[in-house]
């Protein structure tokens, strides 16, 4: 057996996802949120111009490390502490569960992705997600489309600090699941941050190109049109 362990990307490999984080609505419904707390924000703008700046000086800290993840949870915290109030950590997942729920244009798993993550199982090998993302909203979202049970392991990048393609983020993944990377094969959309990240560590890429956003991936060892699923799964075991 070629590849043991299978790594996922999340979104544009597993979810087709598309998020407008400007619009007005989501940063409606978020001051909404955090006023039906007790935090009363004044206007759109004053809110959108505080969590810019908190989330800049979450930026200003990790600023020495290349490729480094901030976690927003404390930004969303402090966006009640701005206004006098001292949230629960219930209270900070609701508030940036609002706005993610209200910046999301459309959510939902590519037609397959369970299925596939299942074959690979049943088949002996390990599927582990890899995700550049925050917490506060993918750890949500992946219960809500019930993919959590078909995967053996799960690690996002705000709560690693690190993101894709850092190296210390796929040797963290290697390392904590005894991964060998020669054994392992990285699934993904995005050319670097998937493929060539993989490839740094000794891994194999496979480039799944669902988004017009990317180009070719000259380093995957596969490359498919689309969510192709039949075509991954069948590669995986004939390679």
């Amino acid at each position: 057996m070629k590849y043991t362990t299978v790594f996922f990307d999340l979104y544009g490999t597993l979810l087709d996802i598309h998020t407008d984080e400007s619009s007005d609505s989501a940063w409606q419904a978020l001051s909404d949120c955090l006023a039906s707390h007790g935090a009363v924000w004044e206007s759109l703008d004053l809110l959108r111009r505080a969590f810019a700046d908190e989330e800049a000086s979450l930026e200003l800290r990790e600023a020495g490390k290349p490729d480094h993840e901030i976690d927003l949870a404390p930004a969303y915290h402090n966006l009640f502490a701005l206004r006098g109030i001292e949230p629960t950590d219930e209270m900070v997942a609701e508030a940036a569960w609002t706005f993610r729920s209200a910046s999301t244009d459309y959510n939902k798993p590519f037609d397959g992705a369970t299925d596939l993550l299942d074959a690979l199982r049943a088949s002996g090998r390990r599927t582990v997600l890899l995700s550049n993302a925050q917490a506060l909203y993918t750890l949500p979202e992946l219960k809500k489309f019930g993919i959590a049970p078909h995967l053996d392991t799960v690690f996002i990048s705000s709560q690693a600090g690190w993101k894709k393609p850092s190296e210390q983020f796929y040797r963290l993944a290697l390392q904590t699941t005894g991964s060998d990377p020669e054994h392992t094969l990285m699934v993904g959309n995005d050319p670097d941050a998937d493929i060539a990240g993989a490839r740094r560590v000794g891994m194999d890429g496979a480039y799944l190109h669902t988004s017009d956003w990317f180009g070719d991936a000259p380093a995957a060892v596969k490359q498919f049109e689309g969510a192709d699923y039949a075509a991954l799964l069948d590669f995986i075991q004939n390679a």
